[in-house]
């Protein structure tokens, strides 16, 4: 008896020993793309957090190392000039850390968009912090809109109440149904990131 439970052992081992030598084989493998994929999608949300027809260069931030947490980019306008500054912030959730990036017009010093880089919240409930919803109907999406000029949109409910908001105002976003842990955590996550835009735009002075 003793000794089939020694051999179950060893052979447990074994296998745990080959399968983590295969993850770890696997990550060395594909660590790099992971890395750009990871790049790619942080710079597609730096540029969705622009303003409309503005510019974005993530590999030259005004602050800060490129892709890193606390770097801080300026979106230019065709003449070169900053017109409003983009910068990420995290903050622990219920599940996970909520990360997301933020823009911030330089005039006024109001939220253009806030887009989520990432998050692990719960499905159905936190996670819609990042969820999209386009503002056609399944009728719309198949046969065209059902009205002259409307054009489709992806729409979340929650991030955009940040829109036109300066961080003093944040109180007026409402937290999602069910997930307030989720919805303070993105308010953190924000506030830190206009912290830093703030930050950058002092120095500058």
């Amino acid at each position: 008896m003793i000794r089939n439970i020694i051999r179950f052992i060893l052979i447990l081992g074994v296998v745990c020993a080959v399968m983590g030598g295969g993850v770890a084989v696997l990550y060395a493998v594909f660590r790099g793309d992971l890395a750009r994929r990871e790049d790619t999608a942080r710079e597609e949300a730096l540029l969705a957090a622009c303003p409309a027809g503005a510019t974005l260069d993530a590999a030259s931030p005004v602050a800060g190392a490129p892709f890193a947490a606390d770097a801080v980019y300026a979106a230019r306008d065709a003449s070169g000039r900053a017109i409003a500054y983009v910068a990420g912030g995290e903050a622990s959730g219920y599940s996970s850390v909520v990360r997301l990036v933020v823009g911030v017009q330089a005039a006024d010093r109001a939220i253009v968009r806030v887009v989520v880089v990432s998050q692990a919240e719960t499905p159905g409930l936190g996670a819609n912090v990042a969820e999209q919803k386009s503002n056609f109907t399944l009728w719309e999406k198949l046969f065209g809109p059902s009205q002259a000029g409307k054009t489709e949109q992806s729409l979340n409910p929650f991030l955009d109440q940040f829109r036109g908001k300066t961080v003093d105002r944040l109180g007026e976003v409402h937290a999602m149904t069910a997930a307030t842990i989720t919805s303070n955590a993105a308010k953190a996550a924000v506030e830190q990131a206009v912290a830093r835009i703030q930050k950058v735009v002092d120095q500058t002075k």
